[in-house]
């Protein structure tokens, strides 16, 4: 291997732990590293939980039989009883390579956990901007050697504004894309493949009519899944976190027992919350809320020891919100207050014992937020419920290691929906591919992804992106997925 992608790959390990651990299990197979996650679910169904999940599944299961109907509802609902969901994604980015090979691998996990062919469900958070690293505003094309494309539906001027308030992509910006991408462009086998997912994911009945463009993200995921994998396969449903859980939040806040109560509304508990600090130097009460401006553009919210939720909106003009729990709820309805992910992990995981297998970034601050919150319960005297959180397993981890990989002229990239539509693959294959590939490897074969993730523009290595495709190609032609290798 290079020394220029070995001193990349290097500098991955030092930036993450997770990323370091999988390395030093290397040699374990991806299909042996699916168990291992599901060994986890496992662990955390045995500990039992303070809440029961029947709430959120009545939630999540409501939601999806008004997007799809009732068969996906009656699916996730058994999906569910696993108390295990996919975590890594952003809600809209349905185009990223990273993402889709993280659900197929959670897929495999929830095989090891007595379900052959599931559905897949995956929790994503809609509190990120359109134009984040992993893309919601449009698709990522992968098929060059020189760089990741980056292929906009949605205007410039709608960049920062947050997937979780963003309107549906309409026909006119359809039009705009095919005019711009599909129309015109150097390579026609892209241009034929982005005017064929515009065709089938978008203009068909009902997805330009869905109420926002969260909603409509679970309606072209279904198609887009349903055309990339053949034969007997998983089914991916993408449900916004923030929707599903809406209505359990709201519960809460009219709960006094329950722990976000407390922690919002008990001076004690919320002034020890606010004293407790996490490695980046916050503290939980920095991660309960956001609020949206009237853009949709997000900003940070703090709890003070009044109780009051402050931050400063885009113009720098300070924003308070009250707290009462009528406030807050409505507040919450019109979706200008959204719970911080913290508070979803609270609601989902420490509550009702639902394990999240996330991305390497969430595998490291979920043990974070459970060791503050822990201590923060224990100082208040809720020692039960302190010790039943800590014995969660927080590091379920599914997005990083990759194992497909797009076979170009002398190079290979990672292989998202774009280079799959005219290449489906059967989850036969992806079961071998597990199997065949060990941990570090599928790290090495994410490592375009994971470096960026990982770096800022100004410290990454000249022509990083080529480096590493090219050598991907020659170090791993087994996982080059095209007609002739399936």
């Amino acid at each position: 291997m290079t020394n220029g992608v070995i001193r990349m790959a290097e500098l991955c390990r030092q930036r993450n732990e997770m990323v370091n651990a999988s390395y030093a299990l290397g040699q374990m197979s991806l299909d042996s590293f699916a168990q291992v996650q599901a060994d986890k679910v496992r662990h955390n169904r045995q500990v039992g939980s303070l809440r029961d999940a029947s709430d959120f599944e009545a939630s999540a299961v409501a939601l999806t039989r008004k997007l799809l109907g009732d068969e996906d509802a009656e699916k996730l609902q058994d999906a569910l009883k696993e108390k295990a969901i996919c975590t890594a994604d952003h809600h809209g980015s349905l185009y990223c390579s990273q993402f889709l090979q993280s659900d197929l691998l959670f897929a495999l996990i929830m095989e090891k956990l007595g379900k052959r062919n599931p559905y897949v469900p995956v929790l994503a958070a809609g509190q990120v901007e359109l134009e984040n690293s992993t893309y919601s505003r449009g698709f990522s094309a992968y098929a060059s050697r020189e760089n990741k494309q980056f292929l906009p539906l949605f205007p410039a001027k709608y960049s920062v504004q947050l997937a979780s308030h963003a309107a549906p992509v309409s026909s006119e910006m359809i039009d705009r894309f095919r005019k711009r991408f599909v129309n015109d462009g150097e390579d026609p086998e892209l241009r034929r493949v982005l005017g064929e997912m515009c065709q089938e994911l978008y203009e068909s009945d009902g997805v330009f009519q869905a109420a926002t463009f969260s909603d409509q993200t679970t309606l072209v995921g279904k198609k887009l899944i349903g055309h990339l994998l053949t034969g007997e396969a998983p089914s991916v449903l993408y449900l916004e976190m923030e929707s599903a859980v809406q209505p359990i939040l709201l519960a809460e806040l009219e709960d006094e027992t329950s722990i976000l109560y407390r922690l919002l509304y008990n001076r004690e508990i919320r002034n020890r919350m606010i004293q407790t600090k996490l490695p980046d130097g916050l503290s939980l009460a920095d991660y309960l809320f956001r609020a949206a401006d009237e853009k949709g553009r997000k900003i940070m919210l703090s709890l003070n020891e009044e109780g009051v939720l402050t931050g400063h909106d885009w113009r720098k003009e300070p924003v308070r919100f009250e707290t009462a729990p009528d406030v807050l709820a409505s507040l919450i309805r019109e979706k200008r207050v959204f719970p911080d992910v913290f508070v979803e992990t609270l609601l989902l995981l420490f509550e009702r014992g639902i394990t999240w297998i996330g991305g390497m970034f969430q595998a490291v601050y979920l043990p974070q937020w459970q060791t503050a919150l822990a201590a923060v319960l224990e100082a208040s005297g809720s020692d039960a419920e302190a010790d039943l959180i800590r014995a969660y397993d927080c590091t379920g981890y599914s997005c990083g290691p990759m194992m497909m990989l797009y076979q170009g002229d002398g190079f290979a990239t990672t292989a998202g929906p774009v280079e799959l539509w005219r290449n489906p693959v059967s989850f036969e294959r992806i079961r071998e591919l597990a199997k065949s590939t060990s941990l570090w490897d599928g790290h090495m074969i994410g490592l375009s992804e994971m470096y960026f993730d990982l770096t800022v523009r100004d410290e990454r290595e000249e022509d990083w992106y080529r480096k590493i495709a090219e050598e991907l190609y020659r170090r791993y032609p087994e996982n080059m997925v095209s007609y002739e290798n399936q």
